[in-house]
């Protein structure tokens, strides 16, 4: 719940101002919280008060600490060398990942942005090679299954000369792929988890919020940057979030609840590879609207 100190109060309207809710107003001595309820904790108020009046009972106030200078932010030259830094690993040493470094990058992704500040990503953190390779065998068999529900419904099309509908434009492919990810399972060789020592799931209470994809992918990146300040190596996994929300074992092996969706995984691990050069990629596509787009148009 949120309250105003008004001995440190000044009455200079700034919580007032950035106020989403608009829960705050100014009455002649004292500005009041006119719906409590509908707080959403943001904390916006109580970042922009220079006599920090405003008071968050649910929060740590510790964790207000002070906004660091720009002058203290990176270069943003070295800063886009550093996203450029960093890519999918697959190459992993057989080395366990320190919980205090799990930790700490399960706070980068604590302190992400949700929809309307709900703060609905859990976090599920799986190690140990006993567990890890159950993990593998149930998703594989998991995709397996599926990919023989795709194979029957391409059959089908295929017989009636019906156009492929475009959800199965590209999982006509996943079929094939997975029979290999299976067969070389079966030969000792891990190229769903590439042999990594820790994996980290990302989920949510369904209905929680009208925007979980976004809000785990937020998070998730926030974590993976702070993975490679840490020296480690990440790589989203999009068959084991498809598995577990398809698998029902899988769900009880890594305890995630009935009601929960899992919307991000990725491996976590030290990388057993050294990469020399930064990340290239295709230029952006952009399409420039308003006052900037007939500068732009002349410039290119």
């Amino acid at each position: 719940m949120v309250s105003i100190d008004e001995d440190r109060c000044t009455l200079c309207g700034l919580c007032i101002r950035v106020c989403l809710k608009g829960v705050l107003k100014e009455e002649e001595e004292s500005i009041v919280v006119t719906d409590p309820a509908s707080c959403n904790l943001c904390g916006h108020c109580k970042a922009v008060c220079p006599a920090d009046a405003p008071k968050l009972s649910d929060l740590n106030a510790s964790e207000f600490e002070l906004v660091p200078h720009i002058d203290q932010l990176p270069n943003p030259v070295v800063f886009l060398r550093f996203l450029r830094r960093r890519r999918s690993q697959r190459i992993y040493k057989n080395k366990p990942v320190e919980i205090e470094k799990i930790r700490m990058i399960i706070e980068a992704g604590r302190f992400a942005p949700t929809g309307g500040n709900r703060q609905g990503c859990e976090y599920t953190v799986i190690t140990g090679r006993k567990v890890l390779d159950r993990v593998c065998t149930l998703t594989i068999q998991t995709l397996q299954e599926q990919g023989k529900l795709v194979r029957e419904a391409l059959d089908r099309y295929h017989r009636s000369k019906e156009p492929i509908p475009e959800e199965y434009v590209t999982m006509q492919y996943y079929p094939s792929l997975v029979d290999r990810l299976a067969e070389r399972w079966k030969q000792g060789t891990d190229e769903l988890l590439y042999g990594a020592p820790a994996l980290i799931l990302i989920h949510m209470r369904q209905g929680l919020t009208s925007t979980p994809q976004v809000d785990a992918s937020l998070s998730a990146m926030h974590m993976i940057l702070m993975a490679e300040t840490l020296g480690l190596g990440t790589c989203i996994n999009g068959f084991i979030f498809f598995a577990v929300n398809h698998s029902k074992e899988l769900r009880e092996v890594l305890e995630i609840p009935s009601d929960h969706q899992v919307h991000v995984a990725f491996t976590l691990g030290y990388s057993d590879v050294e990469f020399l050069r930064l990340v290239a990629r295709n230029p952006a596509k952009i399409k420039w609207i308003g006052d900037l787009a007939g500068e732009n148009a002349i410039l290119h």
